[in-house]
């Protein structure tokens, strides 16, 4: 098969003759009541919107064309208020087999798992307090699943991280971040805040769908991750005879406050040091990321991002050089 271009090196003008990954699919009708087709494709290197305006261009069964289905496109990329787009001539559904390697089409963490699960091991190992160690290990060592899940899960469908390794990426950054902060506030319990970090997205894992595109499972529609990991904690310190019921509460305290506010999600506001140390890292970490993704995406040449429905606001590209 011939080597086609990642999507993110497409410039303008650029016609594009390849397979891709449908994340999205919508049959529209536009004011002028004729129906064309709007796409989200994908490949490992990101996604775009794709249009195409005359339906007749899809060859074979229409109905194939579904989210997380492959399809063989032809169009030409363009920029429309500053995102990169390509106006599509033809579509088609293709066969898995007929694309090759599918690990093309999927984004993943610059990071090598190998090397984050190296780290978590040991963080992990790094725990003094044996209950809090052997509660992680109980959860992020010895269930091989939830392990395997937990390299592999984004740590969200839109807003942060949105690859395969996001989670575990987002999770080791607020942990050295947690570090520091533990170095410059002495009073706080830095493996309560470690347990807090490495445990207050675990749920995603379940919550999120990543086979092909990011989405939602049913039990993440209907619980949401801080109920399942909520569980998940609640059952491995069940595991530990004499398991502290003051640490099991300190615990779940974190997971469940770490979105900060009810409107949020969390159906407590943090009311321990940790507890709020673990929110605002978390918050930080996913917009600082959703930030430098907003500008590393933006094709235009402005020096403002179109508007980030994520973060509310656009984006000022313009950097002032940092001195070495």
């Amino acid at each position: 098969m011939t080597e086609q271009a990642p999507l993110r090196s497409l410039k303008e003008g650029d016609v594009f003759n390849g397979y891709l990954l449908a994340q999205e699919v919508a049959f529209k009708t536009s004011a002028k009541g004729s129906e064309y087709l709007e796409v989200k494709l994908a490949d490992a290197s990101g996604d775009l919107k794709g249009f195409l305006w005359d339906l007749r261009a899809i060859e074979g069964d229409m109905d194939l064309v579904a989210p997380d289905a492959f399809l063989k496109v032809k169009g030409l990329i363009s920029i429309y208020n500053g995102r990169t787009q390509i106006r599509l001539d033809k579509v088609r559904f293709a066969q898995d087999a007929e694309v090759g390697d599918l690990a093309r089409f999927f984004p993943v963490s610059r990071r090598p798992l190998e090397e984050m699960e190296m780290e978590l091991d040991e963080r992990v190992a790094a725990i003094r307090d044996p209950w809090i160690r052997q509660l992680l290990e109980r959860l992020l060592v010895e269930d091989s699943d939830r392990r395997a899940a937990y390299g592999r899960a984004p740590a969200a469908k839109s807003m942060h991280h949105v690859f395969l390794g996001g989670l575990l990426e987002h999770t080791l950054s607020v942990a050295a971040m947690a570090d520091r902060a533990c170095d410059h506030y002495p009073e706080l319990n830095r493996d309560l805040v470690a347990a807090g970090v490495l445990l207050h997205d675990l749920g995603k894992t379940a919550e999120l769908t990543y086979q092909r595109s990011f989405g939602y499972s049913d039990a993440g529609n209907l619980l949401g991750h801080i109920a399942m990991e909520s569980q998940w904690i609640n059952e491995a310190a069940a595991t530990l005879p004499g398991f502290p019921e003051e640490l099991r509460l300190h615990v779940l305290h974190i997971v469940l406050s770490h979105h900060g506010k009810l409107e949020y999600g969390s159906p407590v506001l943090p009311k321990t040091p940790e507890a709020l140390l673990v929110h605002y890292l978390d918050d930080l970490d996913g917009k600082l990321e959703a930030m430098f993704r907003g500008m590393r995406d933006d094709a235009g040449e402005g020096s403002w991002t179109p508007y980030s429905r994520s973060l509310d606001r656009m984006i000022f590209k313009s950097r002032w050089p940092k001195v070495d």
